[in-house]
């Protein structure tokens, strides 16, 4: 099973387990995972979802992008165990 480190500036680091097929992440508390502390990502800033069987994360018209390994998300991208994923100030570890 997928989960997520997500470090969050001013938070105790999370792990959290993929359970769904599309999980939102963002400052909304309305996101299956939020941020609510870090006002550089947007509401729903990016979602990780599952598809044939692979993982891929899709930034969602974020204000100040999505990056994979430093890499700008311009859709989506396929994610691999160990890919960092950065959103305002928010680093997320992603492991399988």
């Amino acid at each position: 099973m997928a989960y997520v480190r997500c470090t969050v500036p001013g938070e105790a680091p999370r792990v959290i387990s993929l359970i769904k097929e599309v999980t939102v992440m963002g400052r909304s508390a309305q996101c299956d995972i939020p941020f609510a502390a870090d006002n550089n990502c947007s509401r729903r800033h990016f979602q990780i979802r599952k598809w044939a069987g692979k993982w891929v994360v899709e930034d969602l018209q974020s204000h100040n992008g999505t990056f994979v390994n430093g890499s700008k998300v311009l859709k989506e991208h396929p994610l691999s165990d160990g890919d960092l994923i950065s959103a305002g100030d928010t680093t997320v570890l992603f492991k399988v």
